[in-house]
């Protein structure tokens, strides 16, 4: 999988790679920006004969442009670099490289290098014709809203019609949060150095970073793997990773060995969403799926459903699930479950309440709590930390997260808030959004690197219980059944966008694509 690490863990890993390792900090820039060059160029063509402006601030992230400014010219580009200040005011290794800029352009005599220092925004009038731009203002430091000039640059920037490379993350981009501060470049093409920034991968990160190229730049892997587990920083899984994880069948198998699924839901006039959820762990390849829901719905779901068994749950006479009843009819099916999901479009009777909250309290089984047995849970949130074990996976919402944890907590950091809720419930927190958020009991966290819009439509979150349910069913651990779930629901979703209008996908479109996608990219 690939590390995404926050600001502070990747000046760890920079200080860490310099002073314990002896790899200089030259030669870590000097890599960053050669590295870079040809991801430009694998994105935009060969830049030799093409304007290229370079503008670049006075830390190293600066220093990475002027790198690349030099690497540019010496493969035939025309090359216009704009520092914000002198040699005096920048790094070490950022005036070093500025100075090297500066004894290439005393022997030029080509005109294809020029060196400009900053004093107001009237000359970058100069600069309109480029090729290509390169923001090298600001790297992963920046904390606060963006002041001038560069506020001003940056809406400069903006307003050109010609591509934009951003280097390490796009100028005005909290790094950590992947929030605008203020202003922001709108980069077409970000290389950041080293491993992915988590600020690139969530909330306004994907729209200015688009699309991202990591360069190695010669820290040794154990390293960004070492700082990886800090609080902040998370894993973003690859089809690789995901494919790796998925449960293989044995020559032998049978529909019970093959794990048996449970899933519990469905009320009066909420009949679709139990549906969608157990044909999803059916087709996420649950041997054996019994749905289990109100008697008075059982023969709709039964009629929905051509491989899914049926059980009737019996309802007490106020309306609702009858306790003792219901935990009865369920004690035997409970015994050969392998998962058990609990929640989707049960109702918030009093009643079934209840029943939830006494049937998560009795099982054993990894269980996922979706929907309507979250809002159960919300007036005592304490009961997932003392049932939970590490065996639930809980898949709220924004809005169901907020009824569980506290009305006014702040999702801008959603991989901190992730981590931090997973450890005190000790449970596998998926905090769905796009893109969803997996946190761990062990504080590990995962950012899901598939899907689209296309999954903004109803049921796609019963989709996603019932495909968590159906691996974990077949063997998967709860947290390795909530990023693959994840994954191949997104990826899904990708194949779907496709061929049509991503507005057009209706949540059971993504199990009739599925078995393609498995095939094509997962087998």
């Amino acid at each position: 999988m690939n590390p995404a690490l926050t600001a502070e863990a990747m000046r760890e890993a920079d200080r860490v790679s310099i002073e314990d390792y002896g790899i200089p900090g030259f030669t870590l820039m000097e890599t960053a920006g050669r590295g870079a060059v040809d991801r430009i160029e694998q994105a935009f063509g060969p830049m030799a004969g093409k304007t290229v402006v370079c503008l670049c601030g006075k830390g190293n992230n600066g220093g990475d442009g002027f790198v690349v400014a030099r690497v540019l010219y010496a493969r035939g580009a025309r090359v216009r670099v704009v520092a914000l200040s002198g040699p005096d005011a920048m790094s070490t290794d950022a005036a070093h490289n500025w100075r090297l800029l500066e004894q290439l352009a005393e022997h030029d005599d080509t005109d294809r290098l020029d060196l400009l220092l900053f004093e107001n925004l009237d000359q970058l009038d100069a600069y309109r014709d480029a090729a290509l731009y390169v923001d090298g203002l600001l790297g992963t430091g920046l904390a606060s809203a963006l002041r001038e000039p560069l506020s001003s640059i940056v809406a400069w920037l903006n307003e050109q019609p010609q591509p934009t490379t951003a280097l390490d993350v796009p100028t005005g981009l909290h790094s950590d949060h992947g929030t605008i501060l203020g202003a922001a470049v709108r980069a077409d093409l970000t290389v950041t150095m080293g491993a992915f920034k988590v600020g690139l991968l969530i909330n306004d990160g994907p729209a200015m970073a688009r699309r991202v190229e990591v360069v190695e730049i010669g820290i040794p892997r154990f390293v960004i793997e070492h700082v990886q587990a800090r609080p902040g920083c998370a894993w973003h899984p690859t089809d690789e990773a995901v494919a790796a994880w998925l449960p293989r069948r044995q020559r032998d198998a049978h529909k019970y060995s093959a794990g048996m699924a449970l899933a519990v839901g469905g009320a009066p006039g909420l009949t679709g969403a139990p549906v969608m959820a157990s044909v999803a762990a059916a087709r996420a390849g649950a041997g054996y799926v019994t749905c289990a829901c109100p008697q008075s719905i059982q023969p709709i779901l039964a009629a929905k459903m051509t491989e899914v068994t049926t059980l009737a749950l019996p309802e007490a006479s106020d309306g609702g699930l009858d306790l003792h009843g219901a935990l009865a009819a369920l004690k035997p099916r409970l015994a050969k479950a392998r998962a058990l999901l609990v929640g989707p479009g049960q109702g918030r009777h009093i009643g079934t309440q209840r029943f939830i909250r006494a049937l998560l309290q009795q099982t054993d089984l990894p269980v996922v709590v979706d929907a309507d047995a979250l809002n159960a849970l919300a007036d005592d949130p304490n009961l997932i930390a003392r049932h939970a074990e590490g065996r639930w996976i809980l898949t709220p919402h924004a809005g169901e997260f907020r009824r569980l944890a506290d009305a006014d907590v702040d999702l801008t950091d959603r991989i901190g808030v992730a981590q931090r809720y997973a450890q005190r419930w000790n449970c596998v927190l998926i905090l769905k959004g796009m893109p969803s958020v997996v946190g761990c009991p062990d504080g590990t966290a995962y950012v899901n690197a598939t899907g689209n819009p296309a999954l903004a439509t109803a049921g796609t979150g019963d989709v996603l219980a019932g495909l968590c349910t159906g691996l974990l069913a077949q063997g998967l651990t709860p947290v390795q059944a909530a990023v693959c779930a994840l994954h191949l629901g997104g990826a899904a979703a990708d194949r779907y966008a496709e061929n049509h209008p991503p507005r057009t996908m209706m949540a059971m479109d993504l199990l009739d694509v599925l078995p393609t996608v498995l095939m094509d990219r997962f087998s």
